[in-house]
């Protein structure tokens, strides 16, 4: 698990110093916590199918089972170990990924969608030009916070069918307050604008809404902070209940379902990690850890991702979209426990 950890914080760190833009260090290092903890119930099924493929296979390779059976131990038995572990990591998986993840999600969403307004709070004093979705923004010096000399101004509205504004001021003032971006111009012309070009050498306001101009995908994702899946499962049992669109009560109940089958997933795969261990008959670290790797990667992880994309194109029902990954898990142990006849 520390190993496991230790990769997760690192490579939630580079995603976050590459999606920080320029951000205070402050934000980028709220976001790692953030990143590791929500991704760590996704991690579990890997810790617990390569310890109890590490622990059963070095069993086997010093014929400990070998011993165990002339002692009297039955095959069932000697999977016993393997099943409480399964069951415990259940019992710890269900509460993380049902109530703390959501949570977790639904603050790095905002944290994210926070990040292009911490850039343009706290301008860079050695930088000459700011740049970030439909807005970029260069000039000569800096007064103070907010205050540049001798700008030019360029806002591409183009997603919303509008032509680019593009426009230069002696000095411009800047505010944010939310998702409103507020300059103050003087001495503002345009020079390329459909509605006609226009000159003011007093005082010039111009107010842009960032959540419209921004033509990011993911930008406009993030501002949907009530998605279903930052939600507990305590809330989406509860919007249940509520008048709600066909539509959101299907994919509520996949959640909810989907949830619940990656908390049980724990025992098969804790069951199939002892089988393959004993059939390994190696201790050695790398052979237990890529055996247990390649599976989930090869059948566990791509089985889960599929079903969850057959659930939004409603190919598969929410039910059976979310089982069907431990159904199948369920189908490779009774196999192996025939291959190697334990009953």
């Amino acid at each position: 698990m520390v190993s496991i950890l230790f990769l997760i914080a690192l490579g939630a760190a580079i995603r976050a110093s590459a999606t920080s833009q320029g951000a205070p260090i402050w934000v980028p290092l709220s976001l790692v916590p953030l990143i590791v903890g929500q991704a760590l119930p996704y991690f579990f099924p890997v810790v617990l199918l390569i310890s109890v493929v590490l622990g059963y296979g070095r069993m086997a390779a010093d014929n400990e089972d070998v011993a165990a059976f002339a002692a009297g131990v039955s095959p069932a038995k000697l999977l016993q170990p393997a099943l409480w572990s399964g069951l415990l990591v259940c019992l710890v998986t269900y509460p993380l990924t049902a109530e703390v993840a959501p949570s977790l999600l639904s603050k790095k969403r905002q944290l994210i969608q926070s990040m292009p307004i911490a850039v343009l709070q706290n301008t860079n004093p050695g930088a000459s030009e700011l740049r970030f979705n439909g807005v970029y923004l260069s000039w000569n010096h800096l007064s103070g916070p907010g205050e540049f000399h001798d700008i030019l101004l360029s806002i591409d509205s183009s997603k919303r069918g509008d032509e680019e504004l593009r426009l230069r001021a002696n000095r411009a003032s800047m505010n944010v307050e939310g998702d409103i971006l507020t300059f103050t111009f003087e001495g503002m012309r345009t020079f390329r604008d459909a509605r006609g070009l226009f000159y003011n050498p007093g005082q010039t306001w111009l107010t842009i809404d960032l959540a419209e101009i921004n033509p990011s995908p993911e930008f406009h994702k993030t501002l949907s902070l009530g998605r279903i899946k930052d939600k507990s499962s305590h809330e989406l049992f509860s919007s249940l209940e509520t008048d709600i669109s066909a539509e959101d009560r299907s994919h509520t109940w996949f959640i909810l379902w989907q949830r619940m089958s990656m908390a049980f997933a724990a025992i098969p795969l804790s069951l199939i990690g002892a089988l393959l261990g004993l059939r390994l008959r190696n201790g050695s670290f790398a052979s237990g850890f890529a055996l247990a790797l390649s599976f989930l990667l090869l059948v566990y992880f791509p089985l889960f991702l599929m079903c969850d994309n057959l659930e939004e194109i409603d190919v598969l029902s929410p039910l059976v979209a979310a089982w069907l990954p431990d159904f199948v898990l369920l189908l490779v142990v009774a196999l192996m426990l025939r291959r190697h006849h334990i009953h």
